[in-house]
């Protein structure tokens, strides 16, 4: 474990795009049902339910089924479904403006079965995409179904049988969609600065937390956690080992191969111990060549286990062309210990495993 909190915003958004998609699945499934039952009861003279209801509902399920079997897929998928749900509602929107008869006789369908559907869509081109690509789609939307409008009015405006009422009606319902266009604007500009700004918070809340050259947890890290595992001990009396680490030889490593190796073994060191901790452990830079490693739930014979484990690892190969082991001092929290005490015990474990000649292990 680099550190407690480093994996939490990826879970997070794991999460949320798991239940995205599976609101996407339970819509799509939704729709599929809705075009089967709608051509089902479809009345005579309407060819456009008659034909294109079986195709909507196919391509739809194609959607379900490729994001079903693909959730990698989801955000590439994510234009589509919007593109086809708005290029189904828009045709509508256009047959009914367009099929014959008044407009004042059409107006109930359209305004109960229609341009509700157009403004839901224009609320999903916020919804699926970012702000910037979502005031297109839904700007897009909104320019097509007004154009639609406008041609079945001006068709009856040159008839002569166009209704007053009619027209101003249309024209409110389309201010109204202008005026939801904005307000999904300005909602979704908000949400994005708002999460922006948390990306930022927590961008700089990790840094603080972490060594920059390693990606381990860095000192001030390694110290909160070592206060909750003391609290821990404390109120439950639960094990838990503190390891020290130092690389051996390490001021020669920089004298005779620069700093650049050097860096280059802290970091390669980092990735060793990593790949040779378990699950709970915890690993952190503590400064310059040390390293400290806390095993919650572990004895002193088994933490020596796992540090002989992460010795034979580092000795096993070089690392950037350089050999490399390691001194390591294990020592365990005890009644009545301070932060100070237990680190002070690990310490002088470490250095006496250098004087005893270095890449060993010493427990108390």
């Amino acid at each position: 474990m680099v550190d407690p909190s480093s994996g939490g915003a990826h879970a997070e958004a794991a999460q949320l795009q798991a239940r995205k998609r599976l609101v996407y699945l339970v819509a799509l499934a939704g729709g599929v049902a809705i075009f089967l039952l709608s051509w089902s009861i479809r009345g005579p003279g309407d060819p456009f339910l008659a034909y294109l209801y079986p195709l909507f509902a196919a391509l739809l399920a194609g959607l379900w089924l490729t994001l079903w079997r693909r959730p990698d897929w989801l955000a590439r998928l994510e234009p589509w479904m919007l593109a086809l749900v708005a290029a189904i509602v828009l045709s509508r929107l256009a047959w009914h403006f367009h099929a014959g008869g008044s407009l004042d006789d059409r107006l109930l369908v359209l305004a109960g079965g229609h341009y509700w559907a157009v403004g839901i869509v224009i609320l999903a081109a916020f919804v699926m995409l970012d702000h910037r690509a979502g005031l297109r789609a839904g700007l897009a939307i909104l320019i097509v179904a007004s154009l639609i409008a406008l041609a079945g009015v001006i068709g009856e405006a040159l008839d002569g049988t166009l209704a007053t009422e009619t027209a101003v009606y249309l024209l409110r319902v389309h201010l109204f969609l202008g005026v939801l266009l904005v307000l999904a604007s300005i909602a979704t500009s908000m949400r994005d600065t708002v999460k922006d700004a948390l990306v930022r918070s927590e961008a700089m809340a990790r840094a603080a937390r972490t060594d920059p050259l390693t990606g381990l947890a860095n000192r001030r890290a390694a110290e909160a956690f070592l206060d909750r595992q003391a609290a821990a001990v404390a109120r439950y009396g639960h094990p838990v080992a503190v390891i020290g680490m130092d690389i051996d030889h390490f001021k020669a490593v920089n004298d005779a191969h620069g700093h650049a190796c050097g860096d280059a073994v802290i970091e390669g060191v980092a990735r060793r111990l990593e790949a040779n901790l378990r699950e709970p452990d915890f690993v952190a830079r503590w400064g310059g060549e040390e390293f400290l490693i806390v095993a919650p739930e572990t004895s002193a014979h088994e933490a020596q286990q796992l540090a002989e484990r992460c010795r034979a690892a580092l000795a096993s190969e070089p690392i950037a062309g350089v050999p490399v082991t390691g001194s390591f001092g294990i020592t365990v929290f005890r009644a009545g210990d301070t932060l100070d005490d237990v680190l002070g015990r690990a310490d002088n474990l470490m250095y006496a495993a250098k004087a005893a000649g270095r890449d060993r292990v010493l427990v108390e």
